[in-house]
């Protein structure tokens, strides 16, 4: 029997061991852990940070972009030699059976100086591009609006 305490005496003593060593390990293992949590969130913080730069970079660029849509020249360009300067809201080119267009009522060439209903050359002109863009609108309407009534 004696024999038998002994050999249970050497397994708690192994088993006391063992537990120690593996403690240590578990120990060591959640600190490994939490180096690399700390590191994780040291590499989010500075990816937040690159990312809220790069954010404020492209804000100013836009912010720039915004200030300068509006900053195309508003004064009237000097004529080009030879061609006729006309304002674009004064003079628009109509359909042919309307002729031309100004002020908002049609001619028909008649007494006009300066389009192609008369035989002279069009007019040399700089419009405006939100007139146009909404130019380009108005007559998708009226299309779909003929297209729909065809259907």
């Amino acid at each position: 029997m004696t024999k038998m305490v002994q050999l249970v005496e050497e397994m708690r003593a192994r088993l006391t061991q063992i537990a120690d060593s593996e403690q240590a390990l578990v120990r060591a293992l959640g600190e490994a852990l939490s180096l690399v949590d700390q590191k994780l969130l040291h590499d989010v913080r500075n990816l937040t940070t690159e990312h809220e730069a790069r954010r404020a970079a492209i804000l100013y660029e836009l912010q720039g972009l915004a200030s300068r849509i509006g900053a195309f020249p508003t004064a009237q360009p000097e004529p080009a030699p030879g061609l006729d300067y006309v304002d674009p809201g004064v003079v628009a080119i109509g359909t042919a059976n309307t002729g031309i267009v100004q002020n908002g009522m049609a001619q028909n060439g008649a007494g006009h100086t300066g389009g192609a209903m008369n035989g002279n050359p069009r007019p040399f002109s700089r419009g405006d591009w939100r007139q146009a863009a909404s130019n380009i609108e108005d007559g998708l309407d009226v299309y779909f609006q003929d297209r729909a009534a065809q259907h």
